[in-house]
């Protein structure tokens, strides 16, 4: 506590109290328990003259506000400072010592002991902080340290000796922010060094205060720090003689508690400034929205929301809108537009217009969505609602449209432009493969780097988010993806957190692509090319390597596109569950996907001609744009593309690309190439001969002016 901070905090006094105790609190009472970090606090005052508080120490509790007039639920706002001293005040402490880490000096606060009664090395760094005060608001006094003033580590052992050694009354020091002491990756040297053992020493020869009471409390030394890891090594943690409290994050009723404060404030505020007055159930409802809207949130985040709000302009009845602005600073929300909820009502259009022929897949896929724009994320989400936006499983053999169906969502959720953060995850095998996506951790090379799925949420709070080959993923990673799926948030390397409240999620796999059957190996032309080992490329591509090899000794089939829909969305679905149930034993993971997985189903020849299509009309519009030149195919050419097309349809929509690529743009390259077209000519594809073997296909093109 700074020495601005030493006279009565609001909500406090010496006389206040013990905020530990609940023995007297009416079972009615709408406020909050005592939390039980508190209760334990006030316990281990008697029993351990070291004190070590970690986790959640930088917020404000909201605690019963016994000095406020009116209502008995009065709630005031409590620092970890304020709360020690409240305690300590109940236990008759006569005063606190606080290092002041910014002014590098002790402060002191007494609570009700006299000059005398406050041990001299407290009284001498009273003196010189008083004399440093006068000096800098200008009194007169010199406001530059001494020339001989010990330094800081030296001022802090000998103010905790002093301490210590004082026979009463019971003497408190605040030690904040006790991982600055020291680095807690080398040993300490110097005076932390000395600091810390005498630390050590005086936690096992101290003794409580004499006083007349039956219990009394020891001088007790408090060292605050939010992650026990940033302690020197030479910290005695496990010491009998320190006590280690966690603070934890608020729970639910923490937090309701604080939007109740912060809703009644903005309803006080909205009522006198002319707008409309709420009803106590319109309250209640806007209270319990914010405290389910700030899951994962400490209390003095609660109540910044509600300034935000403030700021904003937002009612009441928004501050969920402020919560989700303040978690990831988003000033547009997407999901509640008019246009993003024309764009999904519309969906099926535009989407089967980008992955053709998976109208089953697009349907379900708009269904999640539409949950999602309605602010229903299905029924798991009343667990934690900061889960994010969207979440897809897709599943099917390699070319049929998985990343393309991934890049429709991205455009129609984001915009003309967007495109999903793709992330290929055979490229994320090795069991470091975790650092590479939350960044490694401190003392590692690389930390400050942050990680690449970190580093892009944290750029882009509101993406589309592409695992491709969720399966060829080392195992170790699925605990992150455990942990956005059901927190919609990371913590990385640098201990800073990321939100995937906003984020859709979509993960593509092609498990299942064999099936129960035989035992016999596909045969040529019967689903071969769906191992994805013979493409040899796309985003789709999975290790059909290994599923090709495992078919004769397992007796499995390989699915092909004659097999009946039905099936295959069940043979998908068994090896879905087989692999997070068996695989990989995380059946919590398979759970937290729910209903969002969705099969696709096996290219089929009547999707040929829209396929053709439009990848012909792709290879047009790249010579109008390059030469100028306007491409044209006669049907006898469509033909021929088609026949090809569908010879090579078991690789999927994929292998009706590679046909067009092989019998159409490979030999009209060699043509524009001999013979550069002008701007303004007119070809025309009039015939395509040959079948791909020996020297490839060959054009027939007529050339006019146009």
């Amino acid at each position: 506590m700074s020495a601005e901070q030493q006279g009565d905090p609001a909500g406090l006094r010496k006389d206040a109290p013990p905020a530990g105790s609940d023995a007297t609190r009416d079972t009615s009472d709408p406020r909050p328990a005592t939390p039980s970090w508190i209760r334990e606090l006030d316990m281990a005052l008697t029993v351990h003259p070291q004190v070590l508080l970690t986790g959640n120490v930088r917020d404000q509790y909201l605690l019963p506000d016994d000095h406020a007039a009116g209502s008995s639920a009065t709630l005031a706002p409590y620092s970890l400072g304020e709360v020690i001293e409240s305690l300590c005040a109940a236990r008759g402490y006569g005063a606190l010592a606080f290092l002041d880490q910014v002014h590098e000096r002790i402060t002191l606060l007494r609570l009700s002991a006299t000059v005398a009664q406050v041990p001299a090395v407290l009284r001498e760094f009273a003196e010189r902080d008083e004399k440093w005060r006068r000096g800098r608001d200008g009194q007169g006094a010199d406001g530059a340290d001494d020339e001989d003033e010990p330094e800081m580590l030296d001022r802090l052992r000998d103010a905790m000796v002093g301490v210590v050694h004082h026979p009463g009354p019971p003497i408190g020091l605040v030690v904040p922010y006790s991982g600055r002491l020291g680095s807690p990756q080398a040993p300490v040297a110097g005076e932390a060094a000395r600091l810390f053992a005498a630390a050590e020493e005086l936690g096992h020869t101290a003794r409580p205060v004499q006083g007349a009471s039956a219990v009394t409390p020891y001088n007790t030394v408090f060292w605050v720090v939010e992650r026990q890891e940033e302690l020197p090594r030479e910290f005695a943690v496990g010491s009998r003689a320190v006590r280690v409290i966690s603070v934890p994050q608020p729970p639910h009723d923490q937090r309701l508690a604080a939007a109740r404060h912060v809703v009644g404030g903005l309803a006080r505020y909205q009522a006198a400034t002319g707008g409309p007055a709420l009803t106590e159930a319109e309250t209640a409802t806007a209270a319990k929205a914010l405290a389910d809207s700030s899951h994962g949130m400490g209390s003095s985040e609660v109540m910044a929301i509600g300034r935000m709000a403030l700021d904003r302009n937002l009612p009441v009845q928004r501050l969920d809108e402020a919560a989700r602005l303040y978690r990831i600073g988003v000033l547009d929300n997407p999901w509640a537009t008019v246009e993003l909820r024309e764009r999904i009502a519309t969906g099926e259009e535009f989407l089967n217009g980008k992955v053709i022929g998976q109208p089953y897949a697009v349907r379900r896929t708009l269904e999640i969505f539409m949950r999602s724009a309605a602010g229903l994320n299905g029924a798991q989400a009343s667990s934690s609602p900061s889960r994010p936006r969207g979440t897809l499983f897709l599943s099917g053999p390699t070319g049929i449209g998985k990343t393309e169906l991934a890049k429709g969502v991205a455009e129609m959720i984001l915009g003309k432009d967007a495109r999903p953060i793709r992330f290929d995850m055979s490229e994320f095998a090795e069991e470091h493969a975790r650092d590479r996506l939350i960044g490694a951790p401190p003392g590692f090379v690389g930390h400050d780097a942050g990680g690449e799925l970190t580093n892009a949420v944290r750029a882009n709070p509101m993406s589309v988010l592409l695992f491709d080959e969720i399966d060829k993923a080392n195992p170790r990673l699925f605990d992150l993806f455990l942990q956005i799926l059901e927190d919609g948030r990371l913590t990385d390397g640098r201990g800073a957190t990321v939100y995937f409240t906003e984020c859709v999620l979509i993960f593509t796999s092609n498990l299942g692509i064999t099936a129960p059957g035989t035992g016999e190996p596909p045969k040529d032309g019967a689903g071969a090319g769906d191992t994805g080992a013979s493409t040899g490329s796309g985003t789709d591509g999975a290790g059909g390597r290994d599923a090709a090899e495992a078919a004769p000794r397992t007796g499995r089939r390989q699915l092909s596109r004659h097999d009946d829909p039905t099936v295959v969305r069940q043979a998908l679905r068994n090896a879905f569950d087989d692999f997070f149930n068996d695989t990989i034993k995380r059946p919590e993971l398979r759970n937290r996907f729910g209903d969002n997985f969705i099969p696709m189903d096996f290219m089929q020849e009547k999707w040929v001609p829209q396929i053709l299509d439009k990848a012909i009309a792709s290879v047009a519009g790249r010579v109008l744009e390059t030469h100028g030149a306007e491409l044209l195919l006669a049907d006898d050419a469509w033909e021929v593309l088609r026949v090809e097309a569908t010879r090579r349809l078991d690789h999927g929509g994929r292998g009706v690309l590679t046909a067009v690529e092989s019998a159409l743009v490979n030999p009209l390259a060699k043509e524009v190439f001999r013979t550069p077209p002008r701007r303004g000519e007119r070809l025309r594809v009039v015939a395509i001969e040959g079948d791909g073997d020996g020297e490839g296909y060959r054009l027939e093109v007529e050339r006019w002016q146009g």
